[in-house]
């Protein structure tokens, strides 16, 4: 059995979806599938140990059994960039312990999938990044990639950087208008350099939105009416800065989106209301007059009081949709239609097998 090791070389290109979206393909195959993250970096705290918060997630989504130490035996916090920095020796057992970890993990399984960190770059200077993992391994990389202008490039040198590591790579995110130059020019470039493409997938509204409750959370603020629909998804925001008259025609030009506007806006928010409106972020902390409340709550529709001014929380809420994890039961559901459409599955069992 070859390990399959699923990395990215940036963060938010959709690797952690495709690890679940495979996992679960591969189960219904009737396959035993393993899981590991040999190097977190979303750390978090679970039942006294420090892990990843995606590693956790996704062992739970694909019911692996394993300690969480063995899934994610090394997570990089700030206290070990900054002894690995001081002292060269500190991370010197470290692909010992990936690899020992590893033994645990395969026991038993049909196949494993490792996810890697943020970037093939990462825990470079600890000598763990993605190309020393799986020379030490054994494994094969699958490269899920973002698509952008510059992709060509990507992949010619991240190849470069894994060298015979590199089974083949996944494009992700492709916008439509993109797909014809895609298809008809990028794809056969790669070819002809002997790259495999085991798939491309669109991009898509609903992977890239974000549960009511996650956008508060991210935004540190507080959701004061309608708290039965958090895990509603928005799939992207408008600005209220204008007249209500104004403000009702423009809201009506997009659904499924959270309205950012002043918190002492109540002609705003009253003509967001009356729009297919998911969710209201009120800024500069104002609370919103009872008639507002009074109406967000008749038609369901929370409201988020944040600190910031309108400007910032424009910028965080753009940070926010499109980047954020798949931790709702909707989105698992896409992906795993999505990665049944349109990865070759059993193209990655073959190269598992090899």
């Amino acid at each position: 059995m070859v390990p399959l090791f699923f990395i990215s070389n940036q963060p938010f290109s959709g690797k952690s979806s495709m690890c679940v979206g495979v996992g679960k393909l591969f189960t219904e195959k009737g396959l035993k599938v393993g899981y590991m993250k040999p190097v977190g970096t979303l750390p978090t705290r679970v039942g006294g140990i420090t892990t990843d918060e995606d590693a956790q997630y996704i062992s739970n989504i694909l019911d692996v059994k394993e300690e969480l130490a063995d899934i994610c035996p090394i997570v990089l916090t700030q206290q070990y960039n900054r002894e690995g920095l001081k002292d060269q020796s500190f991370s010197k057992g470290f692909l010992d312990l990936i690899a020992k970890t590893y033994q645990k993990i395969q026991k038993g399984k049909d196949i494993v999938i490792l996810e890697g960190a943020k970037s093939i770059e990462d825990g470079y200077f600890l000598g763990i990044s993605a190309n020393k993992i799986c020379e030490k391994l054994g494994a094969r990389v699958i490269m899920v990639i973002k698509y952008s202008s510059e992709i060509v490039d990507q992949i010619l040198y991240s190849k470069e950087f894994l060298d015979d590591c590199l089974a083949g790579i996944i494009i992700n995110w492709v916008p439509r208008s993109q797909m014809d130059y895609l298809e008809e020019l990028v794809i056969p470039f790669l070819v002809k350099n002997k790259i495999e493409v085991f798939g491309y997938v669109a991009s898509d509204k609903i992977l890239s939105s974000v549960s009511i409750k996650e956008m508060a959370e991210l935004l540190g603020g507080q959701i004061i009416c309608a708290e039965d629909k958090v895990e509603e998804l928005v799939e992207t925001f408008m600005v209220g800065a204008m007249g209500q008259e104004q403000a009702l025609k423009f809201f009506r030009r997009k659904a499924n989106k959270a309205v950012i506007t002043g918190g002492d806006r109540a002609d705003v928010q009253l003509a967001a209301l009356e729009t297919p409106t998911k969710c209201l972020v009120l800024t500069g902390n104002f609370q919103p007059s009872s008639v507002v409340l009074g109406r967000a709550e008749e038609l369901g529709v929370p409201m988020i009081l944040v600190n910031y001014d309108t400007l910032t929380a424009v910028e965080k809420v753009g940070e926010i949709i499109g980047h954020v994890r798949f931790h709702e039961i909707k989105k698992i559901d896409k992906i795993v239609e999505v990665v049944r459409e349109y990865i070759d599955i059993n193209r990655l069992m073959e190269i598992s097998k090899k």
